[in-house]
C-alpha cells in the first residue's frame, strides 16, 4: 500500500479481516521504497488500523516495509512486530518469514539500508510506478501463476537454515502462490491487483490457501 487508496481494495481486506479471529501479516504491508512512514500512517489506509487492533494482528516485516523504513508507530495497527514468527498448533508447527533473505529476488539488510534515502523521489516512484503497472496489467488477464515457477525455489541446504523440516515455513515475497508438501514450504502470494491470496489457519492448526478474485 501507498498513500494512492484503493476503495476495491480496502473493501476486500476489511471483509476479510471482519471475519477473522486473529490476523499474520506477513510482509510487505506499505510501500517502503516509495513514501515515507509518515505518510502512509496519515493516508486512508488508516481506517484499517483499528480492525486489525482488534484482531490481535501479528506484523512480521518484509523488504518493502523493513523494519528501518519504520518506528515504533507500527502499532497503530499491529499488537506484535517481529521478523519471524512460529506458531504451534495442534495439527502443524509454523514458521512465518517474509522470506526476502533467501527467496527470489534477494534483498539483504544491506542493500535495504542503502535504499533508505531513495524512498519518495521521483526515480524510485516512477519504478514503481512501472512495475505496477506491468503486474496490473499481467494479473489482471493472467492471474499470479503469470510468475515463473522458479521464484518459489529453496535448496534443500538453504530450506534446512531457515527452519526445522518439521516446521511449515510460510513467505510470500515471491508474490507467487506455491505449496511444497516436501520440503513443508509455502508462498501464499499477494493481495492486491484484483487478487485475494491468503491462508486460513482453522482451530485444529490445518491450513487452506484461498486463491480468488475480488
Amino acid at each position: 500500500m501507498s498513500t494512492k487508496f484503493n476503495k476495491k481494495l480496502f473493501n476486500a481486506l476489511a471483509e476479510l479481516i471482519s471475519k477473522s479471529d486473529r490476523v499474520i501479516i506477513n510482509g510487505d504491508f506499505w510501500e517502503g521504497l516509495a513514501i515515507k512512514f509518515d505518510d502512509f500512517l496519515q493516508s486512508d489506509w488508516k481506517r484499517l488500523f483499528p480492525l486489525l487492533k482488534q484482531k490481535d494482528t501479528l506484523y512480521v516485516y518484509g523488504n518493502h516495509d523493513h523494519q528501518i523504513y519504520s518506528d515504533d508507530r507500527v502499532y497503530a495497527f499491529c499488537n506484535q512486530a517481529v521478523t519471524q514468527y512460529r506458531l504451534k498448533t495442534p495439527s502443524h508447527n509454523y514458521l512465518f518469514r517474509h522470506g526476502h533473505e533467501f527467496l527470489f529476488p534477494k534483498h539483504s539488510d544491506k542493500c535495504l539500508r542503502d535504499r533508505v534515502g531513495e524512498a519518495g523521489t521521483a526515480w524510485r516512484r516512477f519504478r514503481l510506478n512501472v512495475a505496477g503497472l506491468v503486474q496490473a496489467v499481467g494479473f489482471g488477464l493472467f492471474g499470479p501463476k503469470i510468475l515463473p515457477a522458479f521464484i518459489n525455489y529453496i535448496p534443500h541446504d538453504q530450506r534446512s537454515l531457515v527452519g526445522k523440516a518439521d516446521q511449515i515455513l510460510v513467505c510470500g515475497h515471491t508474490h507467487r502462490p506455491y505449496y511444497n508438501k516436501k520440503s513443508n514450504f509455502i508462498d501464499i502470494g499477494f493481495f492486491s491487483y484484483g487478487w485475494a491470496n491468503y491462508m486460513e489457519i482453522n482451530a485444529t492448526g490445518n491450513f487452506r490457501l484461498i486463491n480468488r478474485k475480488y
